[in-house]
């Protein structure tokens, strides 16, 4: 897609049907924003050449593609990050709750408070992004750079002081 003035058309003309299927699918109107921005970049660069009969087709498989890739991602980040902390510190340093003992302190005297509220309600509570964003009135965006800044510091911390890490 080449001319601008058609680019245009079929933005301002596909752009609503796509939000709202990416919204279906991902609840988050921020990333919903951002997978039909990357449809329209990527249609945009790659100068594919659309018919204007399989069209709406083709964004809206886009689109459905792009959220099932991000939501797979988003879990797969998840699985991770809940694997990192039950497993931060190996058994033969010290017994299961000294470590937890460790971890907990940790957290309290290095961590910032919005941190702490967000590694309990995620690992203590088993809380999901979307719930712990809306009880602590942050972006889902927020809740996860604060886990994924943390879940960092603690493996670096743990690392450094001499604690097997897995």
């Amino acid at each position: 897609m080449t001319d601008r003035r058609e680019f245009e058309k079929v933005f301002r003309s596909h752009y609503d049907g796509m939000y709202r299927l990416a919204m279906k699918m991902l609840g988050n109107d921020a990333e919903s924003k951002d997978v039909v921005s990357d449809v329209f970049a990527h249609l945009l660069h790659s100068g594919t050449n659309l018919r204007s009969e399989t069209l709406q087709a083709f964004l809206l498989t886009s689109v459905r593609n792009r959220c099932i890739n991000l939501l797979v991602h988003k879990q797969k980040e998840q699985q991770m990050q809940q694997a990192i902390v039950v497993e931060m510190i190996t058994p033969e340093r010290t017994n299961e709750q000294e470590q937890l003992q460790m971890l907990h302190r940790y957290i309290d005297e290095h961590m910032p408070k919005l941190s702490q509220q967000i590694l309990r309600l995620r690992y203590q509570q088993g809380l999901k992004y979307r719930e712990i964003a809306k009880i602590l009135q942050v972006s889902e965006v927020t809740v996860h750079n604060h886990l994924s800044q943390s879940l960092q510091k603690l493996k670096d911390h743990f690392k450094a002081s001499g604690y097997g890490i897995k």
